[in-house]
């Protein structure tokens, strides 16, 4: 959902030929693929695309556990599949120690996967006991996977915030530092906010017994990526 121009396509259109080399056995080549532009883009930007890695360090790892490091101000995440690593937790964590705001946003009930949402809600307590807001969007479905970072760096692309997308995924993001970008999605942001429903820590808490054991059954799977 967004319009790239500048030099940032062919670092785009050169994550796709590899995909399709390796799917397929056709080389890609020529203008027709690659009309290199002749004018620069008016943002900053980097184009991080990551393909699976035995030590599980990832360009999109890389990318956004630095941003997480680097946030001082406001952490906001907007995912449909929030199952972070421990390390990830840890990064938002040691945010909320140097006193930035966290808000995640994440699907309600209006989800494609329940058992990855209810393994999800188990990761929720540590984040929200550190002073994490967590909201679950309501009308339907959510898809949005974006990452703005102190109202300047943001991140949008194809990364869930889970262990498939840091390391087994093929993935690719768009980042930038432009704080005019920055801003329109923080907008798109708050929207999402008013149409959805916060989730307190004592709420946390009564979740029912059947959930619990979902849960459990989650837990059992991600051991097994």
């Amino acid at each position: 959902m967004f319009k790239v121009e500048g030099a940032a396509v062919t670092s785009m259109q050169a994550s796709f030929l590899e995909n399709w080399l390796e799917a397929t056995g056709e080389l890609l080549i020529g203008e027709d693929y690659f009309p290199f532009p002749k004018a620069p883009g008016e943002s900053p930007v980097l184009i991080a695309d990551s393909s699976p890695s035995a030590g599980q360090s990832t360009h999109a790892r890389t990318l956004y556990q630095t941003l997480l490091a680097a946030a001082h101000h406001r952490v906001e995440i907007t995912t449909p599949y929030f199952l972070p690593d421990r390390g990830v937790r840890d990064e938002l964590l040691r945010a909320r120690e140097r006193s930035a705001e966290v808000a995640i946003i994440t699907p309600g009930q209006h989800t494609d996967h329940l058992l990855t949402r209810r393994s999800s809600r188990r990761l929720y307590g540590e984040l929200l006991k550190a002073g994490a807001k967590i909201y679950e969007y309501q009308p339907a479905m959510i898809h949005t996977k974006t990452l703005m970072i102190d109202g300047t760096w943001c991140v949008v692309g194809s990364t869930n915030f889970d262990h498939r997308s840091f390391t087994l995924n093929d993935e690719v993001n768009l980042a930038t530092c432009d704080p005019r970008m920055a801003e329109r999605l923080h907008e798109d942001f708050v929207r999402d906010l008013s149409d959805s429903t916060e989730i307190t820590y004592q709420a946390w808490l009564r979740r029912p017994f059947y959930e619990r054991f979902h849960e459990g059954l989650g837990w059992i799977l991600e051991r097994q990526q």
